[in-house]
């Protein structure tokens, strides 16, 4: 196997770009396997082109505008340290600081499987305004003929710290068709339905109404089914997963999904959300892996 390491703004495949008005930069990546477009801003995988399967495996709104410190809509943001509104701190910004945040890009290596590219986000006098702890956060992700990202997270702080995170991943799906398999019989919190929990007895999800539903624990392997020839498999090795669409109404409501988008994407997001709390020692580290392919 030959691994490259060069100047990483020189390596093949590599190009560092800013979008279209914005002050904002990206990591537009491509080797014999895949295209994609990495964000600076969030350390996020916005786009991933399979050659092989000739199609996107993730979904990007139309309608982003790239502004400093917003969200993006779309690809694979990062929600961390937690998930979804702040237990306490209502003006805290909902799914954490991390995706509103500028990560660095630390290395790039190619080699004969693709390239793989290293993110960090460290504590800052940013970070410390919602959350006082230090730490270091690597994304690594690994354009290959696969799409695989590793969640590296050390704490360097004297004492031990909670943290949630999730991969809240935005796949394409034509959504009155679309059938997602491998939550059987498991048990989730319907966050349309005053948190009650119930336990999903049908063999498939279907789409027919806004569904928002948050699994605390899952076997960690999911399909996203088109036809039985067409489906994206979702493998992680986190415990927790959430399905989501917003369908017409909250579509609406949303600035950055155009009206009728609710019809194109579905949400599979992994991670360690409504399980048990994260607990990492001081000096102690912790990694999770999520990969993404299709066919």
């Amino acid at each position: 196997m030959i691994t490259k390491r060069v100047a990483m703004q020189q390596l093949e495949g590599i190009e560092y770009r800013r979008f279209a008005q914005s002050e904002l930069h990206h990591i537009q990546v491509s080797n014999a396997f895949c295209e994609a477009k990495i964000a600076l801003q969030g350390g996020q995988v916005l786009e991933f082109y399979s050659k092989k399967q000739q199609r996107h495996l993730l979904w990007l709104s139309e309608l982003n505008q790239y502004v400093v410190a917003r969200a993006i809509r779309g690809g694979i943001p990062l929600c961390f340290p937690w998930f979804g509104a702040h237990e306490t701190e209502q003006d805290f910004p909902a799914h954490g600081f991390a995706r509103n945040l500028t990560w660095q890009c630390q290395d790039i290596v190619m080699d004969d499987f693709g390239h793989h590219i290293t993110l960090q986000l460290s504590d800052s006098e940013q970070s410390r305004k919602y959350w006082n702890y230090a730490f270091n956060l690597q994304m690594v992700i690994h354009c290959e003929e696969i799409l695989r990202l590793e969640f590296k997270l050390q704490n360097l702080d004297h004492q031990a710290f909670d943290f949630a995170f999730a991969w809240h991943s935005y796949f394409p799906a034509q959504i009155t068709g679309a059938r997602i398999t491998g939550l059987e019989g498991q048990f989730y919190i319907d966050q349309l339905d005053q948190n009650q929990i119930k336990q999903q007895t049908e063999h498939a999800i279907k789409f027919d109404a806004e569904l928002d539903r948050v699994y605390p624990l899952t076997k960690m392997n999911f399909v996203l089914e088109q036809s039985p020839q067409t489906y994206i498999n979702i493998q992680s090795t986190a415990q927790s997963a959430v399905i989501w669409n917003p369908w017409v109404d909250k579509a609406k409501r949303m600035a950055d999904v155009a009206d009728e988008a609710w019809r194109d994407f579905v949400c599979i997001e992994c991670g360690q959300m409504a399980s048990a709390k994260q607990c990492l020692n001081a000096g102690a580290s912790i990694q999770f892996e999520l990969t993404i392919s299709g066919a």
